[in-house]
């Protein structure tokens, strides 16, 4: 399928893919993300373990009981994945066309990018590494299910800060039906929901629909908090660090979203004999489980 870019500005695009990608997938600010060093480094080497930090909630003491150390857990990763969205303008198309596409361009990345971090951080959700489910065989609600998850989560003492439930479309369309979900009666701020199809908070829960969930053990959604699941990323390193002589033949940066610190290596070259343009943006990352307690399955029976 043809291209069609008129402005390539392939570090502004991939800096607002990187921007659009957290709120594209608003689910992805409620997961352990691990996008440096606790030096700060963004860059590591391929297969190289990382520790990202996942936070506990401290004890309460009697006063002049004295300073207990923080529980805060460290949790390796391997950075075993290494991948790459690699797009190519041919002359033709790049001349064919005055408008400004930064934001066209922009978002079909942003969602890759996101949809790819999601399949990796989902893979996670099976029963070897979260024992507690929920069941509930059809005709999801506020009250089979998302009561049903909170009470879960309440009895083992999870944190209610920053709960999440993703699911599948059939969860979506019966939560979408569920008045006590979206009727602007129960609660004003929920006509949206009607309007745009998207669930509002519900039950300390903020609510995603990701038709692409895998029903691994019958599992058609998810609930948890961010240390339930990790994700650990880094842009990999320079080459010309290797041969601080050679110099790379077209443009070699990084871009990083600044709310979130993830890093992405950008590079940009023209073939000589073709001027077909090529925009690379590429990163490395691995996926743990975290705290297991914190999150709960929800499946069919």
């Amino acid at each position: 399928m043809a291209n069609a870019l008129g402005t390539l500005a392939g570090k502004l695009i991939l800096q607002r893919a990187l921007e659009l990608t957290f709120t594209r997938r608003p689910f992805l600010r409620n997961i352990s993300l691990g996008t440096q060093d606790l030096d700060g480094s963004k860059t590591a080497l391929l297969n190289q373990q990382v520790i990202t930090r996942i936070r506990a909630i401290p004890t309460v003491n009697d006063f002049g009981t004295g300073a207990t150390d923080r529980a805060d857990t460290d949790v390796p990763v391997t950075l075993d994945q290494f991948k790459e969205i690699h797009h190519a303008f041919t002359p033709a198309e790049y001349n064919a066309t005055d408008r400004d596409l930064i934001d066209e361009s922009a978002e079909p990345i942003a969602i890759a990018i996101g949809n790819s971090i999601v399949d990796s951080v989902a893979g996670l959700w099976v029963a070897t590494n979260f024992t507690n489910a929920t069941t509930v065989a059809a005709g999801w609600s506020y009250t089979n299910t998302l009561l049903a998850l909170r009470q879960a989560l309440n009895s083992r003492g999870v944190p209610e800060q920053r709960r999440f439930f993703v699911f599948n479309d059939a969860v979506d369309a019966s939560l979408l039906a569920d008045s006590l979900v979206v009727s602007a009666l129960n609660n004003p701020a929920n006509q949206n929901a009607i309007q745009t199809g998207r669930l509002p908070n519900v039950a300390g829960f903020e609510l995603e629909a990701y038709s692409a969930i895998p029903n691994t053990g019958n599992m058609v959604g998810f609930a948890g908090t961010p240390d339930s699941t990790v994700y650990a990323a880094r842009a990999p390193k320079n080459p010309e660090e290797l041969a601080p002589n050679l110099t790379y033949p077209g443009v070699m940066d990084y871009v990083t979203d600044p709310k979130t610190g993830f890093t992405v290596m950008v590079n940009q070259w023209i073939d000589p004999n073709t001027l077909v343009v090529n925009n690379r943006v590429c990163w490395m990352y691995g996926v743990a489980k975290g705290n297991a307690n914190n999150g709960q399955i929800l499946k069919t029976a």
